[in-house]
């Protein structure tokens, strides 16, 4: 219950925040530079290699290019159709897909920045997603 409470929460905040902009123009969402963010720090933070960074990569990609398409959809005025349980689904095969490439060390730290950043939230601290905040 608590994931899905804090899923609605992220994309809540998203949403206010992107409708904070000028005119309620969103920016230009480029889902390449979003994932290669989330890779970036989790190979900065769990000390990945060059080849686990591709996996990482390619698993926020796919992420961020969903997200795109429902970014799409509320920009042309279409509600998104925002299902909490299939929200979750996809999280929890992000992460098992995570872990298959993580070794156990690696996945441990990549948990407790997951728990902070959801603890952040909870207490609306920042929203620097993995890794902390942005600076």
């Amino acid at each position: 219950m608590k994931r899905i409470i804090t899923a609605l929460v992220a994309l809540v905040c998203t949403t206010c925040a992107f409708a904070q902009f000028p005119g309620g123009q969103m920016p230009e969402f480029k889902p390449e530079d979003m994932a290669a963010r989330q890779a970036d720090r989790i190979k900065e933070t769990c000390k990945i290699d060059d080849e686990q960074y591709k996996k990482v990569l390619d698993i926020f990609l796919k992420e961020a290019k969903e997200q795109q398409e429902m970014m799409k959809k509320m920009q042309a005025g279409e509600q998104p159709n925002f299902d909490p349980e299939s929200f979750q689904k996809r999280r929890e095969a992000q992460t098992k897909a995570l872990k298959e490439i993580l070794n156990e060390e690696q996945f441990a730290k990549y948990e407790k920045e997951q728990q902070e950043m959801r603890e952040r939230m909870m207490q609306g601290g920042g929203f620097g997603g993995f890794g902390g905040p942005q600076q």
